[in-house]
């Protein structure tokens, strides 16, 4: 929808951490996600401090859980980032291609 100039209130941005070898991680490969112990994907609005989807497959202790979730909200703050930054670059663009 924002790339597409759709007003919103904010971008969502997702990622997902786990429970790998009793360590938890960022951004489970799939092998990890499949053997792994646990995984916890997130989705956040991050300008709203807003969590719009949280799931938790697997065992996980509640610092465990608050450690996971914690790193994927990093995490989301970092792809939120990097999706500003495409689509600043993207209408800058597109402006300059207008004048």
């Amino acid at each position: 929808l924002a790339d597409a100039g759709v007003p919103m209130r904010d971008l969502v941005a997702a990622c997902s951490a786990g429970k790998v070898d009793n360590t938890i991680v960022l951004d489970l490969m799939d092998i990890e996600d499949k053997e792994g112990e646990a995984d916890v994907p997130v989705a956040y609005m991050p300008s709203l401090g807003v969590i719009t989807l949280l799931q938790m497959d697997g065992i996980l202790t509640l610092e465990e859980f608050e450690s996971a979730v914690n790193l994927a909200i990093k995490g989301c703050e970092k792809i939120y980032n990097l999706q500003r930054e495409a689509l600043r670059a993207k209408y800058v663009s597109a402006k300059e291609g207008e004048e």
